[in-house]
């Protein structure tokens, strides 16, 4: 039978009711009285700076990040270490003075240690990672911000998220068909989908790059199917949409019947006025995009 890790306790828990007190009682207990260890230690140290079964003490979660990170090489150490550094939360950042152990600038040399690792705070420090690095006004790195987001993204929506941003903010308004950067915009908006099939956001992108072949085939039914699902998760774009691409397809048929043209504009119709109806209740809590016979 394996041993559950602490780590993998501490989330357990905490996945049953963080709200709990009770349950985060019995999570200081296990990991207050847990061997002593790198990881012990590390967790003791968010344990005190989140407030987690005990009252919040940034001091000393501060020095068990340390000695997690230094005394057992453990990846959330350098986390927590990282994030009091960015936060400028560290005791000599708080008190200021021109002598301080850590500033923010170390935030970087920290979260980098703890993305070296494969364990379950890897994915915090890659996603903060790239967020830095293609940030030009901080890392100004964005091929080692895209390098970090890649090592996670296959698994992590928020990483493939920012990795659709990038590419897309390269790629559109100015439309440009580098095929690299093409299709790494629809890799990862279509990961992003995959991860998060409710984002709006990620579904709407995918369908238009469907509709325009933008670092894929050109497919008429694929974008439908994408401005279709994004409409239902709430973003009137998809409908509007889809009444462009309907009437796009009927401008380009020449063999349609009378009846088949007519049934054409009548859907057309109906999906502008599903565009314009959420557009105008998009602030109501109350409105429902599900579709009923018109």
């Amino acid at each position: 039978m394996t041993t559950e890790s602490l780590t993998a306790t501490f989330l357990r828990l905490l996945e049953l009711n963080d709200s709990n007190p009770a349950v985060s009682d019995k999570i200081f207990e296990i990991i207050s009285n847990a061997p002593d260890s790198g990881e012990r230690d590390g967790l003791m140290a968010l344990l005190l700076y989140e407030g987690i079964g005990v009252p919040a003490d940034l001091d000393k979660s501060f020095e068990y990040a340390e000695k997690a990170a230094f005394e057992g090489d453990d990846p959330l150490g350098y986390y927590v270490l990282g994030h009091m550094c960015d936060k400028a939360e560290t005791p000599d950042q708080a008190e200021g003075g021109p002598r301080q152990k850590y500033d923010h600038y170390d935030a970087e040399n920290f979260y980098e240690k703890c993305a070296e690792k494969d364990s379950y705070w890897k994915k915090y420090a890659c996603n903060w990672l790239g967020d830095h690095f293609l940030n030009m006004a901080r890392g100004g790195d964005p091929e080692v911000g895209i390098e970090y987001l890649e090592q996670i993204a296959e698994d992590n929506v928020e990483a493939a998220g920012k990795l659709s941003d990038y590419f897309w903010d390269l790629v559109m308004p100015d439309y440009t068909d580098d095929k690299e950067r093409t299709e790494a915009l629809f890799r990862w908006t279509q990961k992003a989908v995959e991860l998060d099939e409710d984002d709006e956001e990620y579904l709407y992108r995918l369908g238009w790059l469907y509709a325009d072949g933008i670092g894929c085939e050109k497919s008429f039914r694929m974008a439908l199917k994408y401005f279709e699902l994004a409409f239902f998760a709430g973003d009137w774009r998809g409908a509007e949409s889809i009444a462009n691409i309907l009437e796009e397809h009927l401008d380009e048929s020449h063999d349609l019947t009378p009846d088949e043209e007519n049934e054409y504009r009548s859907d057309i119709e109906k999906w502008r006025r599903r565009a314009a109806d959420m557009k105008a209740e998009s602030d109501s809590e109350d409105f429902d995009p599900s579709i009923e016979e018109d």
